[in-house]
């Protein structure tokens, strides 16, 4: 009955809900409603089965009263077994709007958190290295262009183009050479051209004056050309006159070579001391710059001298400590090879010590001495000690020969290496009354 009243609803494949209640009648919040699916009983709020996972529809639809009936029993026979078998119901909550589970958990919003500090630490880590390494590298070359010495910047001459880099006197050269010919090649072996520090001086004679003055022009425009020193002589063409001269146009003519020698030796002049200028211009750069390279390598200088005077601070701090090294070691290695020598050469040995005691003491033996420490009543008196030989600092026997007194002499504590070789004798007369003189006498032997 079971079976077909759960099958009847599931072959129909659609989520039905039966009201357990009077037909027709809408289902209330209250009531309970049969899975169409699997049977089970479920609130009407409950959306979904849990058990089948089946969908309700949106309205409830009521049965046929046979199918009510056999669902009825079923249900009744279903909450038998469950009130007989006690099983927990599962209740599904009631569709919302909002999540029922996060998408992230309160732990890993933490570790996404800390993951965004830490790269923002390290983010903010490396721009203050990077500003740090900027920095220093600003530094260094201020510094360095500080040590530099500038080189002189030649003024150009008046009129002439402003050329880039300035080049080498032997590419000068060349150019001048090349600009000359192209400008007279029939005048141009009449000229002697010569560039020295980008100064071009040009030397030898002229048909006419615009000639002379051209050779200037085109060598002008050349690239690191600093000044042109013009030189040339312009030479007087011959004058064929068909008749004499009077003496006044002879007078005229003399006046216009004397002028025109005047002139050109006027030229001269100042090109000599334009140039004697410019040459006094670059001697005063050149000391300048000697003096500069001087005071660097005077600090240079100072900075190797103070570099060495370290160094040898250094090494003759090193050189110390380890001489005092050395010497510590070999004190060390004196007194272990007296050590072994005195412990073989003596192998064995007797300690003789008497007192007047009356409580308790021990003595203390170590090396050539014995101490005495009082334990109780009055200390001991008249203490005397002798020894045949200082007792070794190695593995030694000791063992009493003989003792004198009315109470106990007995070795509390043999030489070892954790007491530092000590050996101690207790000498008890606290349970007697009065004064007793005690002595014994102490043999140790090399083990």
């Amino acid at each position: 009955m079971d079976e077909r009243s759960r099958a009847a609803p599931a072959q129909s494949g659609i989520a039905q809900d039966v009201e357990l209640n009077e037909p027709g009648r809408p289902v209330d919040a209250g009531d309970e409603v049969i899975c169409a699916g699997c049977g089970a009983t479920l609130q009407s709020r409950v959306r979904v089965c849990p058990d089948c996972g089946l969908a309700r529809e949106s309205s409830a639809k009521a049965l046929d009263r046979p199918l009510l009936a056999a669902i009825q029993s079923k249900s009744a026979a279903q909450s038998e077994i469950t009130a007989t078998t006690a099983s927990p119901l599962v209740y599904l909550s009631p569709e919302d709007d909002r999540r029922r589970f996060p998408l992230l958990t309160r732990a890993q919003i933490t570790l996404i958190g800390a993951g965004l500090f830490l790269l923002i630490l390290m983010l903010l880590i490396g721009f203050l290295l990077w500003r740090q390494q900027k920095r220093e590298s600003v530094v260094t070359g201020t510094s360095a262009a500080a040590r530099v010495v500038p080189s002189p910047t030649p003024t150009p001459s008046a009129g002439a183009t402003v050329s880039p880099t300035p080049v080498d006197d032997a590419a000068i050269l060349a150019s001048a050479r090349a600009a000359v010919t192209n400008y007279n090649p029939t005048g141009y072996p009449h000229y002697t051209v010569e560039v020295k520090d980008g100064i071009v001086t040009v030397t030898g004679e002229a048909e006419t004056q615009p000639e002379k003055d051209g050779v200037e022009n085109v060598i002008r425009p050349i690239a690191g050309v600093r000044a042109i020193v013009n030189n040339l002589v312009v030479r007087l063409a011959p004058v064929i006159m068909p008749y004499r001269l009077n003496e006044a146009e002879a007078r005229r003519l003399d006046d216009a070579l004397r002028k025109g020698l005047e002139s050109d030796k006027q030229a001269k002049e100042d090109s000599d001391r334009q140039r004697a200028q410019v040459d006094g211009e670059h001697e005063g750069e050149r000391k300048r710059r000697e003096a500069a390279a001087a005071k660097i390598r005077e600090e240079e200088e100072r900075l190797r001298r103070e570099a060495e005077e370290k160094l040898q601070r250094e090494a003759a701090e090193y050189e110390r400590r380890l001489e005092e090294q050395r010497r510590l070691e070999a004190e060390r290695r004196t007194r272990a090879e007296q050590a072994r020598l005195e412990a073989s050469v003596l192998r064995s040995g007797t300690i003789a010590w008497s007192a007047i005691v009356d409580g308790a003491a021990e003595i203390l033996i170590s090396g050539g001495s014995a101490s005495v420490r009082n334990l109780g009543g009055e200390p001991p008196r008249e203490v005397r000690s002798s020894f045949s030989a200082p007792v070794p600092r190695a593995p030694i026997a000791v063992k009493l020969l003989s003792t004198v007194g009315r109470g106990s002499i007995t070795i509390a504590q043999e030489p070892s290496a954790a007491n530092g070789y000590t050996t101690i004798v207790r000498v008890d007369d606290s349970a007697r009354g009065g004064q007793q003189r005690y002595e014994f006498t102490l043999r140790w032997s090399v083990r």
